[in-house]
C-alpha cells in the first residue's frame, strides 16, 4: 500500500514524502542554507573606520552644498572685508571725505541750529587700494539706508542713497538731516543686498554734543569802532572756552580797518540799517584760529582801496552772503583748511578767489550762486584740497579778464554757471 506524498516543489509531481530526488524534473530536493562566513576581528576596525570617513565625506559634502546654496548675512561696523568671485572687497561708511572709516561719528550741536551731514559707502580692493564701486556695484541688488533711534520730537531723518560724483571714492552718499535738540546715539544702518543673495550690513553710530552758544549783541557790548570790535574779540578769545559757540552780531557800520581772530573761532554776522547801509570792513579780515570748529561769516562787505587781502581764512569755514570789491585778492583760502562761499558776490579785484590750501580736509563743494563781475581773474585754483568735484552751480561770471585758472587741473563742474 503506497504511502504519504508530497508535491515536488520545482515541477508539482507527486512524490513519496521521503523523496530526495525528482524523476521528473530532476531537481535535488534538499533544503540549502547560506553559510555565514565570519569577517576577521582584525578587519572590523576598518571597516567601522571606513563607515565612518563614509559619513564625515558625506557630511562635508552636504555642508559645502548647503553654503553654495545658502546667502550669507554680514554684520559690521564702519568697514569690513567681503571677497567675491575670487577677490577681497573693503567696504567702508564714513562721514569724513577721505574715506577713513567711522564706526562712530560725534557732532558739536547748538539747541536753535539745523544741521546736515553725509554718510558715504566707500568700496576699494584690498590689494591695491583702488576705487572698486563701479565694479561692485554691479553685484548690487539694491542698498537702503535708515536710522535706529529713540522716539523724540526732531528725528534724524535720513534720504534713500545717492551715486557720489566726488572723485573721492564714495559709491554712495546718503544725506542726514537734524537738529540741536535731535536725541541720541542713533544707529546709521547701511543695508546692501547682492544679486547673489547675500546681505550686508554696515553701521555708524552718531552722537551729538550740545554746546552752548553766547551771543554779543552792539547794544550790550562796545563795537561802533574798529578798536572796540578787536577789544572785545581778544577779551573773549581769553575768556570764553570752546566749544562753547559765540556769534558776534556786528551793528551796520563801516570799520576803518581790519579784525585779527586767532585763538578760537568767533561767528560774524552781519546787519543793514534802514538807508541799505550795511557792516563793512575796509581794512583786511585774518581768520587764523589755533582751534577751529566751524566758522561762520555772512552778510558783510569787505571793500578795499586797490590792495592786500580783503578776508584771509585759514579754518574751517563758511561764507555766504558777503561781498569782495576793491582788493588784490577778495578771499583767500590759506593753510590747510577750506572754507566755501554760497551767494558772495566778487568785483573789481585782481583776483576774486584764490584757494592755497595745502590740506587734505574738504567739506560743501557746492560754491552755488555766485557772482563774479570785472576782476582780474575770477577764480584762481592755485592748491586745493582732496579730489572733490567743485561745483559752480548757479554762478555768474561776467566781465572778467579771466574766469577761472586751474594749474592743479582739480575737477571743477561749471555747468550750471553762467558766462558773459
Amino acid at each position: 500500500m503506497p504511502g504519504p506524498v508530497k508535491p515536488c516543489p520545482h515541477c508539482g509531481a507527486s512524490l513519496p514524502e521521503g523523496a530526495s530526488f525528482c524523476p521528473y524534473c530532476a531537481k535535488d530536493l534538499h533544503p540549502r542554507q547560506a553559510v555565514f562566513v565570519p569577517i576577521r576581528r582584525w578587519l572590523r576596525p576598518l571597516r567601522r573606520a571606513g563607515l565612518l570617513l563614509a559619513a564625515t565625506a558625506l557630511i562635508a559634502a552636504l555642508i559645502l552644498l548647503y553654503d553654495a546654496v545658502t546667502p550669507d548675512v554680514y554684520d559690521a561696523y564702519g568697514e569690513l572685508i567681503y571677497e567675491m568671485d575670487g577677490s577681497d572687497y573693503h567696504l567702508a561708511v564714513s562721514f569724513r571725505n577721505d574715506g577713513t572709516p567711522e564706526p562712530e561719528y560725534t557732532v558739536q550741536v547748538e539747541s536753535d541750529e539745523s544741521y546736515q551731514r553725509s554718510s558715504k559707502l566707500i568700496i576699494t580692493h584690498v590689494d591695491t587700494g583702488i576705487d572698486a564701486g563701479r565694479m561692485f556695484n554691479q553685484q548690487i541688488d539694491s542698498c537702503q539706508v535708515r536710522i535706529l533711534q529713540p522716539d523724540n520730537a526732531s528725528p534724524v531723518i535720513c534720504h534713500a542713497p545717492l551715486f557720489s560724483d566726488d572723485n573721492a571714492g564714495s559709491l554712495l552718499v546718503s544725506t542726514l538731516d537734524f537738529t540741536g535738540t535731535s536725541q541720541g546715539p542713533v544707529e546709521v544702518e547701511w543695508r546692501i543686498d547682492m544679486k547673489n543673495g547675500d546681505t550686508i550690513l554696515l553701521r555708524q553710530t552718531l552722537a551729538f554734543e550740545p554746546v552752548d552758544t553766547i551771543h554779543y549783541y552792539p547794544e550790550d557790548y562796545d563795537m561802533d569802532t574798529i578798536e572796540d570790535l578787536q577789544a572785545l574779540v581778544d577779551q573773549i578769545q581769553e575768556e570764553v572756552p570752546l566749544p562753547t559757540v559765540v556769534r558776534l552780531h556786528l551793528p551796520p557800520v563801516h570799520y576803518e580797518g581790519g579784525l585779527t581772530i586767532d585763538k578760537r573761532s568767533i561767528q560774524l554776522s552781519g546787519s543793514v540799517d534802514e538807508k541799505n547801509m550795511r557792516t563793512a570792513f575796509l581794512g583786511p579780515v585774518v581768520i587764523r584760529p589755533e582751534q577751529d570748529p566751524l566758522t561762520m561769516i555772512e552778510n558783510i562787505d569787505f571793500r578795499g582801496s586797490g590792495s592786500d587781502t580783503g578776508l584771509t581764512i585759514e579754518a574751517d569755514c563758511r561764507v555766504r552772503n558777503c561781498l569782495f570789491t576793491g582788493w588784490d585778492t577778495g578771499m583767500l583760502v590759506g593753510g590747510e583748511d577750506w572754507a566755501d562761499p554760497v551767494g558772495c558776490s566778487f568785483e573789481d579785484n585782481d583776483v576774486g578767489l584764490c584757494f592755497h590750501s595745502a590740506g587734505s580736509y574738504v567739506n560743501c563743494t557746492d560754491f552755488e550762486g555766485n557772482t563774479f563781475l570785472r576782476n582780474q581773474m575770477a577764480v584762481n585754483l592755485l592748491q586745493v584740497p582732496g579730489t572733490q568735484t567743485i561745483y559752480f552751480s548757479g554762478c555768474r561770471f561776467s566781465g572778467n579778464n579771466a574766469n577761472i585758472n586751474n594749474p592743479t587741473g582739480h575737477v571743477i563742474d561749471t555747468t550750471y554757471a553762467t558766462f558773459e
